[in-house]
């Protein structure tokens, strides 16, 4: 029987949020949509923001999933043209990897016939990905704390936010790629220095329910990882700053960058968005962005 054209949705995520380096991931409502149609090859092409990947058809997290998914089928896949949209470009820190990885599992386990249970889906999205966070985000939606067990699993333990918990994602006019941004990581830290980010860590979930100012400030801040990553790009601890002094209750990246997350409240979205929209307009005229979101409790599904 012929195959019809496939379309899936997936939500995108901010990982980390300072302290929650490889754990925590938010899936946000700013989705990937990825529509698949029979053709004679396999192709990809990308629209809007998405354009800006040079990667190689056989390079795209799309491509790998339904292949990942056709090899645990043991049956082929059919050719297909795939044509991605999303309102970000990638290498922005919103998860554009990891929800195409996930995506492409969908996909693949529709076109062979046999798709993955959840927890099966779950299980190669990460290890394809490399960690949990913005994989369990595109996946399942909603806020989890990922966890690696004695067995090399994962428990993934749901996370509260405040109901008025609202997200700007302002991202420059380039990318940060996510090898290099662990390549700055620190191999070692002080003993010191490691009991303050477990302390930072611990606080962000309370930060995260109460939207407590001071709290929130104090957990999103982060010299184990930010800091490093920071001086990779050019303008953005300045813009962190800013974002603080426009009245933002939390500002750091968005997991590996370039990105900046913004948190607020959502009676100040659009005060808080204005401002930082005409930052961004005076660092780097019409090439950045500034885009707002909620945390999604959705994840990825397959539309038709």
């Amino acid at each position: 029987m012929a195959l019809g054209p496939l379309q899936v949705r997936v939500p995108a995520s901010t990982s980390n949020v300072g302290t929650g380096f490889d754990a925590l991931g938010i899936a946000v409502n700013l989705f990937l949509d990825v529509r698949w149609e029979p053709a004679d090859a396999t192709s990809v092409q990308r629209q809007g923001p998405m354009q800006e990947s040079l990667l190689a058809v056989g390079q795209d997290p799309i491509v790998r999933g339904i292949r990942r998914a056709s090899m645990l089928a043991g049956r082929p896949v059919p050719p297909g043209r795939l044509t991605v949209s999303a309102p970000f470009p990638p290498g922005r820190g919103l998860g554009a990897s990891g929800a195409g990885l996930v995506a492409g599992l969908l996909l693949g386990g529709r076109l062979c016939g046999r798709e993955l249970d959840r927890a099966d889906l779950l299980r190669e999205a990460i290890e394809l990905e490399g960690n949990p966070e913005n994989a369990v985000a595109a996946l399942l939606g909603g806020t989890h704390w990922s966890l690696k067990l004695a067995d090399g699993g994962y428990a993934h333990l749901p996370v509260e936010l405040h109901r008025e918990l609202r997200l700007l994602f302002v991202l420059p006019p380039y990318p940060l790629d996510t090898r290099r941004a662990r390549e700055v990581l620190p191999s070692s830290v002080s003993f010191a220095h490691a009991a303050l980010q477990a302390q930072r860590a611990g606080a962000l979930m309370a930060a995260l329910r109460s939207l407590k100012p001071e709290l929130l400030r104090a957990a999103v801040t982060d010299a184990l990882v930010v800091e490093p990553r920071l001086k990779l790009l050019t303008g953005v601890g300045k813009l962190i700053d800013f974002a603080y002094e426009a009245g933002a209750l939390g500002a750091t990246l968005s997991g590996a960058g370039s990105g900046v997350l913004v948190l607020t409240r959502r009676p100040d979205l659009e005060a808080l968005e204005t401002r930082l929209k005409r930052r961004v307009e005076r660092l780097w005229g019409e090439s950045g962005m500034v885009l707002r979101a909620a945390p999604e409790e959705k994840g990825a599904r397959l539309v038709r």
